[in-house]
């Protein structure tokens, strides 16, 4: 029997500044709250974690920024109660309080069962990919990020893992040097978190095709891409989805009314050994520092834009009634395809180990 792991990616979570007070004033499930039973329905959830989770506040000692993002301890039940499994840390914000910053993050995380990637306490854990199991597929994922420089881990020394795409072979071997460690493992799914781009873009640069194009065929099975604060459209890729850009999924940034950053998605992707069958699109909105479902207007002119940006990328969007979905079935396995791990048999990752849940 054929089995089926269903997906979930959200875009970035930042529960810092307005959201951080709202947290401390209506409790840690009010930013995913309304939208934690999708969330949870999933089999993996993911979301590029855009804060640090600490009390500390000691600002990092690096180049100076006009924002610091940092959320309450109890903040990361935010990311409990919505069942988030697994965090890219791979971001422009995760040190903005420091290696104490950085440290109390990983811990609240680990303490409550949540993986993360793209950040560690020395480039050795930044880089080292993930590896989760799911129905019997097994799910790894590595997260990079391209900005800001400074905050990039080092060989002894904490931080993100850093990509430079200024060199863009040198970036595209370190990619698949972590997809080829994936498919040697035996990983059925391998997913590429990329935090890349400037913000309010609203399609990918013909480099990030380029980099896409590349990353999928050498492996890639899922490639996640967030930093822009919009979404983009969905590429099917020698049968790979390319999420350029996911969007955010809470907030609390100023809303132009021309991109609509407030407008979002949770996507949804069905898969199996073979490949993607489906992706559901749920339309969200954030208000009020939370996300809640999109309705009527709102929710049709999301649907309208994803629609047409998929489109442009030739992807087709169904719609019937309130649901909305791409039909990505197919019947021939991905060539990423390699001798599995059964059982839950631990593979010695970059950093020397990766943890099963």
């Amino acid at each position: 029997m054929e089995e089926i792991a269903r997906v979930l990616l959200g875009g970035d979570v930042m529960l810092g500044r307005l959201v951080r007070e709202r947290i401390r004033r209506l409790g840690p499930g009010y930013p995913l709250g309304a939208v934690a039973a999708t969330m949870q329905r999933a089999d993996l959830t993911v979301v590029n974690l855009e804060c640090a989770i600490t009390a500390h506040e000691g600002l990092w000692p690096g180049v100076a920024k006009a924002f610091y993002f940092g959320a309450p301890p109890e903040a990361v039940h935010a990311l409990v109660g919505a069942e988030v499994d697994l965090v890219s840390l791979a971001n422009n914000h995760t040190l903005d309080f420091g290696e104490e910053g950085l440290q109390e993050t990983l811990r609240l995380l680990r303490e409550h069962g949540i993986l993360s990637a793209g950040a560690g306490m020395t480039l050795a854990e930044a880089r080292a990919p993930v590896l989760i199991e799911r129905k019997g597929l097994l799910f790894g994922m590595v997260a990079y990020c391209d900005h800001q420089e400074d905050f990039a881990a080092s060989a002894t020394g904490p931080g993100i893992a850093y990509l430079d795409l200024s060199d863009e072979k040198r970036a595209l071997d370190q990619i698949r040097g972590d997809l080829d460690w994936m498919r040697k493992a035996g990983v059925d799914w391998p997913i590429l978190s990329l935090h890349w781009g400037p913000n309010a873009v609203g399609h990918p640069s013909p480099q990030f095709v380029r980099l896409a194009h590349a990353a999928v065929e050498s492996g890639c099975g899922i490639l996640f891409g967030h930093s822009a604060h919009v979404f983009h459209g969905i590429e099917m890729y020698q049968d790979s989805p390319i999420i350029y850009s996911a969007g955010d999924l809470v907030d609390d940034y100023y809303v132009d009314p021309n991109s609509r950053n407030d407008y979002g998605l949770l996507i949804e992707l069905e898969v199996s050994r073979y490949g993607v069958r489906r992706i559901d699109l749920h339309p969200v909105v954030i208000e009020n520092c939370r996300v809640v479902p999109a309705v009527s207007e709102q929710r049709d002119e999301i649907t309208r834009r994803m629609t047409t940006l998929c489109a442009e990328m030739g992807t087709t969007v169904r719609c019937e009634g309130d649901h909305v979905w791409i039909d990505a079935r197919h019947d021939s396995p991905p060539v990423r395809d390699a001798d599995t791990l059964r059982g839950g048999e631990t593979v010695t990752g970059l950093s020397g180990g990766p943890v099963f849940r």
